[in-house]
């Protein structure tokens, strides 16, 4: 390819990794804001962008997998990991216990770490992996 030239796959990764950081983000100022009791919390566009953006990033990661042909082991462990970080982090914004709810909040984020190990490695077990 000429230099220069940007890919359909760059574009998809670059979609992805925006939705990565952004997932992260409203992820914190949800949980951070639930827990201090803010408001604005509550307007309707908190509760459905984050369920855009996931959305925007599985369909970018799918269309990657296709394009690079198929799975491989480390994409179903992250895929696997992203309905975990997603499961711990519903739970945390639900949760009424201040301690459950950092717990929990705390839990999504280590899935979170690993589920960017496993990415950046391209191995099941992430960073351990790689060692």
């Amino acid at each position: 390819m000429p230099h220069g030239v940007i890919s359909v796959f760059d574009v998809i990764k670059s979609i992805h990794v925006m939705a990565v950081v952004l997932s992260l983000l409203l992820f914190l100022a949800r949980w951070i804001g639930g827990g201090l009791g803010w408001a604005w919390r509550e307007l309707r566009w908190w509760r459905v962008f984050p369920h855009i953006n996931d959305t925007l990033l599985l369909g970018a990661g799918l269309l990657m997998v296709m394009l690079l042909g198929g799975f491989q082991a480390w994409m179903l462990v992250k895929m696997v990991a992203l309905l975990l970080y997603i499961l711990l982090g519903w739970q945390a914004l639900r949760a009424s216990n201040a301690w459950v709810r950092a717990g929990l909040g705390l839990s999504a984020l280590l899935i979170y770490a690993f589920i960017i190990s496993v990415a950046i490695t391209q191995h099941p077990w992430g960073m351990l992996g790689a060692l």
